[in-house]
């Protein structure tokens, strides 16, 4: 279960059958049934009463770290950020190697800009434990810190369309990018294939490819791409003709001009 605290990123609790999995070493029986009622709840899209419940867990057993961890989320949720990381904060005293905790510390503090403390949380998780929003993160602190191969290097392992069509991920993609040499052709590629429905991406890709890589043809190729896919647009089309013009070609410049007369 996913659990959507923030703007950009998303805090994760975790689900009715995780509890099952992680509540093992509970104290009380009573205490693992709150749990799953707790999280049944939350699924529900009852937070109020799962906050509750997650409550009731605590006043039980103080110690409960995950009951703790769910009722930092909802906190967080509702807007009480300053408990929420509190909350998160003493679950990680009480289980230092849970990575939920970990991950959503990591989230809460990139979301307030404290870098330093979001890159050291989530360097703590294991990497199978990692994935593409993770990933974003430590890329894009990295870009911030001027690390722009690092930088590179942890967004190459990003696959969700959604992060590449994110601005702040997109934008700095490509100034790591404008930074690096000798990119493989599959770099760009990827890139293309992941933003070939979004009209903006394209044409920032599209500037990037002529202007600073002075590569006109991957600028009509990523142009095109987006036309495949996509109505005939014609602020596209004329970055096309545009670019025919600028190469004398006559025939692809007549032919791009048709798109958007007939």
């Amino acid at each position: 279960m996913r659990k959507y605290l923030f703007l950009v990123f998303v805090l994760i609790g975790c689900s009715s059958s995780e509890v099952v999995k992680t509540g093992k070493n509970l104290e009380t029986k009573n205490e693992k049934y709150l749990l799953l009622k707790g999280a049944n709840l939350y699924s529900l899209g009852r937070k109020g009463e799962a906050l509750e419940i997650y409550e009731e867990i605590l006043k039980i057993n103080s110690k409960n770290s995950i009951a703790l961890r769910e009722k930092a989320i909802i906190e967080g949720q509702l807007g009480n950020i300053t408990q929420a990381e509190q909350d998160l904060t003493n679950a990680l005293l009480l289980n230092p190697k849970d990575y939920l905790t970990l991950k959503n510390l990591s989230y809460l503090n990139f979301e307030k800009r404290n870098y330093s403390k979001s890159s050291k949380y989530l360097k703590s998780v294991p990497k199978d434990f990692m994935d593409d929003q993770d990933y974003f993160i430590l890329g894009y602190i990295e870009f911030l810190n001027g690390n722009y191969l690092n930088s590179l290097k942890y967004y190459e392992n990003i696959e969700d369309d959604g992060i590449f069509n994110n601005s702040l991920f997109f934008d700095s993609y490509l100034n790591n990018l404008e930074r690096i040499d000798n990119l493989k052709k599959d770099s760009y590629l990827k890139i293309e294939d992941k933003i070939k429905y979004s009209k903006v991406n394209t044409i920032k890709l599209s500037n990037f490819y002529s202007l600073l890589l002075r590569k006109d043809e991957y600028s009509e190729r990523v142009l095109k791409n987006y036309l495949v896919y996509n109505e005939i647009d014609r602020d596209i089309v004329e970055k096309l003709i545009s670019i025919y013009y600028k190469n004398g070609n006559k025939i692809k410049e007549k032919e791009a001009l048709n798109l958007i007369l007939n």
